[in-house]
């Protein structure tokens, strides 16, 4: 794998998912709050986020005895519950008063939340290389901020029914992307235990 990969790039931005930060920005819009600075300081914060589990992420995971198999599986299983929530989503109120709220919720867990996490500290055990991974996040968060600066300079014509479905749309995909790592997850232990097995059988 080169030093971009469209895939991870395109994984990653569907896992932000920025559109489903979209009511918390028409939130601080409604409230005359400078939307484009929500924008800017909720991007930068979830990016140094991501940052940090590129960096420290493995280490932290392999304090805690965690294998790659554990990790595929627990990281599908959060993206599954995730992918469920885009693609059935439910109707909530976003009553949030101040700016340094609406940064802190859309920073995370709206961006950089359980779901990215897992996937950035998988990525980086899979891909072995911090500077790829970290590459690639940065041109996924430079899209983020994109589709951000778009809404903020559109936010009094959003339409929150296109933003819904296509919301759907990518949550479809991530429920895939899910199941996948899951069944990689399972496959880890099936193979970890069948070479367990062959090898008590030839020290038998």
């Amino acid at each position: 794998m080169g030093l971009f990969s469209l895939t991870l790039i395109f994984q990653l931005f569907v896992l932000l998912n920025p559109l489903a930060s979209a009511p918390f920005l028409l939130q601080a819009f409604k409230q005359k709050v400078n939307v484009r600075a929500v924008a800017f300081k909720s991007v930068l914060t979830a990016l140094i986020i991501a940052i940090i589990i590129v960096l420290a992420g493995e280490y932290l995971f392999k304090m805690f005895g965690i294998n790659v198999g554990s990790l595929k599986v627990a990281g599908g299983i959060i993206l599954l519950l995730l992918g469920i929530s885009m693609v059935t989503p439910k109707k909530e109120d976003h009553d949030v008063s101040t700016a340094d709220e609406l940064i802190t919720i859309i920073a995370t867990p709206m961006l950089t939340g359980p779901g990215v996490i897992s996937f950035i500290s998988l990525a980086v055990i899979q891909v072995d290389s911090r500077i790829s991974v970290l590459a690639n996040v940065f041109v996924a968060f430079a899209l983020v901020s994109a589709v951000f600066f778009t809404m903020a300079l559109f936010i009094h014509k959003i339409n929150m029914k296109v933003i819904d479905i296509v919301s759907r749309i990518l949550g479809l995909f991530l429920t895939a992307v899910a199941i996948e790592m899951i069944a990689a997850g399972i496959g880890f232990f099936i193979q970890d235990w069948l070479a367990a097995n062959m090898l008590a059988g030839t020290l038998a």
